[in-house]
């Protein structure tokens, strides 16, 4: 079978670390198996809040990634500052002043920048992908969001050039309610654009059933034009990764509690827990891994959990995912409120490959149904508090007498690996651009 050139268009890649960054880096280790030879469009790495070079060694030797510049605020804030964080870090810790600025302007951002800050990078990567698409024979540019800029480059490529273009939504686009347009103005603008992203691309691609529902009730692409790809997880990731030993009942949350997601919502349940006696103290913890804003921290100290959660900060990936399989309990937490129903956090894929225990905290929507349909664990309302409390302490009672009960649909989870979900996805993509 011959050989096709895919190009991916992604923000985040690494450098850059965080969820944002593996879905890229995973296609692009996947694609060679399914006779497609990728490359990677991506800017000069930002100054970011999570930097991890680690995952540098994960890309492919063959797998030629471009580089190019940017006129993004994080982009232009690490020049002035003479580079990024090096490392394994959180860039919001590492330099106070980048932390400072960065919430200072989450509320400007989507009133200056439409679709996103990330246009900047705009004209630079359109330009190289056009002509990588000219001189090197690109069979087909595959776009990933967020930011939404990605799918105008693949656009302008795709306009430029005729070859086919399939755009990626990792996330909703207009109607995901952590990034709603402030006026109407904005919404008509980002409106007009994800209509026109969403006739022109050859195949549109969503990370799970709700987000594809959305596209499609849009009224703006076609029943058979989208497909749900998940986002699954790498099983060569979990070859060897050590695991830790503790004599207390070990919770593990892995990611960062963002604006909605109060980090409360668990932390409280849990205080209560520990005041009433139903969790002996001293018997368990949280620990919480991924870069966080300070309103964790306060929120421990406030609720006198010092001595029962770590924060460890954010760590690279080989790190999060030792602190996963050591885990005795995996923790994740979803806010209510619209749109919640769409969020499945990439790291719950993650947690099926640690095979343990996983507790859903959120509200009914496509995380839930994945814990519940696979029998990863238990999932329970998140506005319920005291259905959250409950549930931390027959858990850790079921640990103490004899372990947590786990029986997950091993097959239903391995059709979630990213090898798996990757076959599907060439399968869809054999019809564009057949070998």
């Amino acid at each position: 079978m011959s050989e096709r050139k895919i190009l991916l268009v992604s923000y985040y890649f690494p450098p850059l670390g965080g969820v944002g960054a593996f879905r890229a880096l995973k296609l692009a280790r996947a694609f060679p198996h399914f006779d497609w030879r990728p490359s990677v469009l991506t800017p000069l790495a930002a100054h970011y809040y999570c930097i991890d070079e680690t995952l540098l060694a994960a890309i492919p030797a063959g797998v030629e990634v471009h580089r190019t510049e940017s006129l993004d605020p994080f982009r232009l804030f690490g020049r002035l500052r003479g580079g990024r964080p090096a490392g394994a870090v959180d860039g919001t810790k590492s330099d106070p002043l980048f932390g400072r600025i960065t919430r200072f302007a989450k509320g400007l951002n989507t009133w200056l920048f439409v679709p996103d800050n990330k246009i900047g990078w705009r004209r630079f990567a359109s330009k190289e992908g056009i002509r990588l698409v000219r001189e090197e024979g690109v069979d087909l540019v595959y776009t990933i969001n967020v930011p939404q800029t990605c799918h105008l480059i693949g656009r302008d490529i795709h306009r430029a050039t005729g070859v086919p273009w399939v755009a990626d939504f990792r996330d909703a686009w207009t109607a995901n309610p952590d990034l709603a347009p402030p006026t109407p103005f904005h919404r008509s603008l980002s409106t007009a654009m994800e209509r026109s992203v969403l006739r022109e691309s050859n195949l549109v691609v969503a990370v799970n059933e709700t987000i594809r529902d959305l596209l499609v009730r849009s009224g703006d692409v076609a029943d058979e034009k989208v497909v749900t790809v998940h986002n699954g997880f790498d099983p060569a990731d979990f070859e060897d990764v050590p695991r830790r030993e503790s004599d207390r009942f070990t919770m593990v949350f892995i990611g960062t509690f963002h604006r909605r997601t109060d980090p409360r919502l668990l932390l409280e349940p849990y205080a209560s827990a520990l005041e009433r006696g139903a969790i002996p103290p001293g018997r368990s913890r949280i620990v919480i891994v991924g870069g966080q804003t300070e309103r964790t921290a306060e929120a421990v100290a406030r609720l006198g959990l010092r001595d029962h959660v770590e924060l460890t900060g954010f760590l690279a990936h080989a790190e999060s995912l030792s602190w996963m399989v050591s885990a005795d309990l995996l923790l994740q937490v979803i806010a209510g409120g619209k749109g919640s129903d769409q969020i499945v956090s990439g790291k719950l894929y993650e947690y099926m490959a640690a095979r343990r225990p996983v507790l859903t905290i959120g509200p009914e929507g496509e995380a839930r149904r994945m814990v519940e349909r696979l029998r990863l664990g238990r999932a329970v309302e998140v506005s319920d508090r005291r259905a959250v409390e409950d549930a931390l302490i027959d858990l850790y009672t079921r640990h103490a007498t004899g372990g947590i009960p786990y029986d997950a649909d091993r097959e239903g989870v391995e059709a979630l690996s990213f090898p798996e979900q990757t076959a599907l996805l060439c399968d869809h993509l054999e019809r564009i651009v057949p070998a």
